[in-house]
């Protein structure tokens, strides 16, 4: 492990709460064209954390004390402790990080980052760089399968995805698709797997457990990142040329509803309870928070300029 800085940051400034903001759980956001990572704390205030570089993606521990950023400018990612606000930057093997995930159990985290076709696997309680395992294709985003120790990866141009076996890391296997995939979700229980498909409005379904597609489901125009709800039921698609989120019901694959949310948005986290749902929408630099069973938004909450990653604690 190579530890680049350590520091101490605190917040540049906590703002005042947004209009119609309701107590909730810590909502965690990058911002990409401010360098900062955005934490709402549950009264509303927003507090920013310094970074620099590009923070993109990002991921927080299932105890909510820890959160991993991937600067997508450079070959690092920071880990920022959400209790007392240290910064910590590790080196990864290779760059543009941009893929990252917690395994379960919150034991390892997973960075897949692009130039050099790889992934990272660490320590999260020591911070320890376990294992760099080559991939056959750049990986893009990850996500490890709720159920079985296997982590999914979509990968940049390739009409397949990757099948890491966590337990022998080494054992990648490929899933062939039709159709580029861009991001990806797993149902609760692992048995389902819900793929983007970049350049389309296509969103496949797949049998994880029986690697194969099952089903197909209309989104928006460019349909980006996905969201699954913690019961579930439904499927949440941001759609990136559209500036909405595609509502689907996950046992009948069928449409529910379409949400406007604001120019390009991106990545979708729920409350632990299900009930809200926190979209970002980069054109707008928002975070725009929706009543999941109305479809009604609540609240639209400033949180610097270009956000891009969000993750619910």
């Amino acid at each position: 492990m190579v530890i680049l800085l350590i520091a101490l940051v605190a917040g540049l400034a906590a703002s005042s709460v947004s209009p119609g903001w309701a107590a909730g759980p810590r909502v965690v956001v990058t911002v990409e064209g401010a360098g900062e990572l955005a934490v709402v704390e549950p009264d509303g205030k927003v507090e920013a954390i310094r970074l620099g570089g590009r923070p993109h993606n990002l991921a927080v521990s299932p105890d909510g004390r820890q959160a991993w950023i991937t600067d997508s400018s450079a070959t690092r990612v920071w880990v920022v402790d959400l209790a007392s606000r240290e910064v910590r930057s590790l080196a990864t093997p290779g760059q543009g990080p941009h893929g990252l995930a917690l395994t379960p159990d919150g034991r390892r985290a997973l960075v897949a980052y692009e130039a050099g076709s790889g992934l990272a696997l660490f320590d999260a309680a020591t911070l320890d760089l376990v294992r760099h395992v080559s991939l056959p294709s750049p990986p893009h985003n990850v996500a490890v399968a709720p159920t079985r120790p296997e982590a999914w990866l979509t990968t940049l141009g390739a009409r397949h995805l990757l099948v890491m076996n966590l337990e022998d890391p080494e054992r990648v296997d490929r899933v062939a698709v039709a159709g580029t995939p861009h991001d990806l979700a797993f149902t609760p229980d692992g048995r389902q797997l819900w793929v983007t498909l970049w350049k389309s409005r296509r969103v496949l379904v797949l049998d994880a457990p029986g690697r194969q597609v099952i089903g197909e489901v209309e989104a928006g125009e460019t349909p980006h990142h996905i969201a699954i709800t913690p019961d579930g039921r439904q499927a949440w698609v941001s759609n990136h040329g559209g500036g909405e989120v595609t509502v689907f019901d996950v046992a009948a694959r069928r449409r529910i509803r379409t949400i406007q949310v604001g120019q390009f948005p991106h990545h979708i986290a729920f409350s632990p309870d299900g009930r809200l749902a926190y979209v970002v929408s980069e054109g707008q630099d928002e975070v725009v928070i929706v009543e999941a069973a109305t479809g009604t938004v609540r609240v639209r909450l400033p949180v610097g300029r270009r956000p891009h990653g969000v993750a619910v604690r």
